[in-house]
Order: C-alpha cells, then structure tokens, then sequence
C-alpha cells in the first residue's frame, strides 16, 4: 500500500509541472511556445496573443491531468493484472499519444493564429 501512495504522489507530481506551466502560460501577457526550444512569435505575428497564451495553457493543463490519470489507472492496473509487459507497451503508447497530441494542437495553433508574411 505504501508503494502505491508514493507512486500516486510521484505522479501528482510529475503532472502538477504540466499542469503549473499551463497556468503560467495561460496567465501570461507576453506570447509563449511550448518549450522545444523554438522561440515564441512576435505578438505583431499573431492574429490574438490572448487567444495563443490561452490555448497552449489550456493544451498543458490538460495533458497534466491526462498524464495523471494515465498513470493512476496503469498504477491500479499493473498491481490487479498480470502481462506486465502488454502493460507497459500499453502505457507507453498512451503517454506517448498524449504528447502527440499537444505537439498536433501547437501546429494547428500555429498554421491557425500566426499571420501570414505578405509577398
């Protein structure tokens, strides 16, 4: 039982800085970028800084809390089943498609709210 808290608080942890960065993003006035080492566009590039600071918060916030419920469903699982190994190939497709996703929804962002240079 007492492997179980900790696993869960270790990953309330890991979550809670997904989930810390979303805020900060969603809260900021300044244009921000996911971290990937790009640099964030210009606000005179985006068509609503608002908008962008707002959706790459919310997209962080949301993969915080889906990261933590990955992990406490696979934490439930891995102790109740057997096939650990289909587990964690499992787990790892999940996780791995949660960040997909935030790196799908920053380019939809991208092709969606930065302006287009005119030629």
């Amino acid at each position: 039982m007492a492997a179980t808290i900790i696993y869960l608080v270790i990953s309330l942890l890991v979550s809670l800085i997904f989930i810390i960065l979303g805020i900060t993003q969603y809260r900021s006035e300044k244009p921000v970028s996911i971290n990937t080492g790009e640099k964030p566009p210009r606000e005179d590039e985006l068509t609503s800084v608002t908008e962008w600071n707002h959706r790459h918060g919310r997209n962080f916030i949301i993969l915080g809390c889906a990261l933590f419920i990955t992990q406490a469903v696979f934490g439930y699982f891995i102790e109740k089943l057997d096939g650990v190994v289909v587990q964690v190939v499992i787990y790892m497709i999940v996780v791995f498609s949660e960040i997909a996703w935030v790196g799908f929804e920053h380019n939809v962002m991208k092709k969606k709210m930065i302006k287009k240079a005119l030629e």
